[in-house]
């Protein structure tokens, strides 16, 4: 079969990198053909906008609902945005006709990739399936309340009409459900790991990322991902780690990656006055992660008691797990799941001094680190796509 996927960013985002592009590949390796027709936050200026990876067909079609990169991005004007969204859901339905799809895949229920969906299912008479991976309306900043409504009523409605929808959490399968999809037609499939994301780094760069960044001698806590105030709790962790700084004077907060809260987040950290503690390294590359992991002793997911957090299956937890980096994170969710029996450390969600103890808990003690990575590695085995993408694979071949 030949399976369209419908995405509303590019693969500098986690989602389409993490999630739809490997689950495209384990459909090849199934016998089928797959293409991520996607957006791109600076269309205008691609000079390549077709290409492959591992024998998925890779097409940017139009530009995304915002210009630039996070960090660096502006927000459309409304009547922009209204254009935009328009031409861009139409250049998504024209590619995926083009492309003669027989399976209509919709990577998270939104309006742009949602309208191109419906279309070119009914043009191609082709089933649609869609994919679960977030609660948007609650996990996103929204110039206005018309954004919001009209993100929230797809995200509330499209399952509805799909063949089938997958899910990465207990908490979308749940909101599903709530919205009136049918309990067989949903089926779970969390976020999972590629074999190359198991693979060593380098010692040498390690050594010298090491020197660049002045940690020979200081205890680490890493965090990646977007550096945002709403989807993520880097405001909760500055404050957790200004906490644990006065039992572990020598640690240092390694931040990886950007967003449109970084500025802010910066004034934050020298208000509380660990600015000398926090290093900030703007996006890198998806094949240095492995590098970045390696220079900390733990890995941190922070989260509130939030839907949005709740509705996530966060990418930290599983690439950290891959290298065998014990991860502190919260008590929401499918966390505790996904980091299984003692490969990390849970703790009260959106709770500054909690979260504090287990940076001075994890920093501290060798020995349980050394316990946890073990664990760690072991967990990560049952999160390799190959092992957990087969659900998908199963509704897509039958309901197809």
């Amino acid at each position: 079969m030949r399976i369209a996927f419908l995405c509303t960013s590019s693969l500098d985002y986690p989602s389409p990198r993490g999630r739809w592009l490997p689950v495209a590949q384990e459909f090849v390796r199934a016998g089928h053909t797959a293409t991520l027709h996607m957006l791109h936050p600076t269309w205008d200026r691609l000079s390549i906008r077709e290409s492959n990876e591992g024998q998925v067909d890779l097409r940017y079609v139009s530009q995304m609902h915002v210009y630039g990169y996070p960090g660096s991005r502006r927000a459309l004007r409304p009547a922009e945005l209204l254009a935009i969204s328009f031409r861009s859901a139409l250049a998504l339905a024209a590619s995926a006709i083009r492309s003669k799809a027989e399976i209509i895949q919709i990577a998270k229920p939104q309006p742009m990739n949602g309208l191109a969906g419906l279309l070119a299912a009914r043009i191609l008479g082709a089933p649609m399936f869609v994919d679960c991976d977030d609660y948007e309306a609650g996990a996103n900043r929204f110039g206005a309340a018309w954004q919001r409504r009209m993100v929230q009523l797809w995200e509330d409605r499209l399952p509805r009409a799909a063949n089938g929808v997958s899910v990465n959490t207990r908490f979308m399968q749940q909101y599903c459900e709530e919205h009136g999809v049918p309990a067989g037609h949903i089926y779970y499939v969390p976020n999972g790991l590629r074999a190359a994301q198991f693979d060593p780094p380098n010692p040498t760069d390690v050594q010298a990322l090491r020197a660049k960044l002045g940690l020979e001698s200081h205890p680490t806590l890493i965090y990646f991902g977007a550096i945002s105030t709403i989807a993520h709790g880097v405001q909760l962790l500055l404050e957790a780690f200004a906490i644990a700084l006065h039992q572990l004077p020598h640690a240092r907060l390694l931040l990886v990656g950007d967003g449109d809260d970084r500025p802010a987040l910066q004034a934050h950290s020298l208000n509380l006055g660990i600015g000398h503690a926090v290093i900030w390294t703007g996006n890198v590359a998806p094949t240095a992660t492995r590098n970045y992991l390696a220079l900390a002793q733990a890995s941190c997911d922070p989260v509130a008691d939030t839907p949005a957090m709740a509705a996530r299956s966060p990418l930290k937890i599983v690439e950290s797990l891959a290298q065998g980096i014990p991860v502190l994170t919260g008590n929401i969710g499918d966390r505790r799941e996904l980091l299984g029996e003692s490969s990390g450390l849970i703790v009260t969600p959106g709770d500054p001094a909690a979260l504090a103890a287990g940076i001075v808990a994890l920093l501290n003690d060798p020995n349980q680190r050394n316990i946890m990575a073990k664990a760690a590695r072991q967990q990560a085995e049952n999160l390799r796509w190959e092992r957990i993408v087969e659900p998908w694979v199963r509704m897509i071949e039958a309901r197809g």
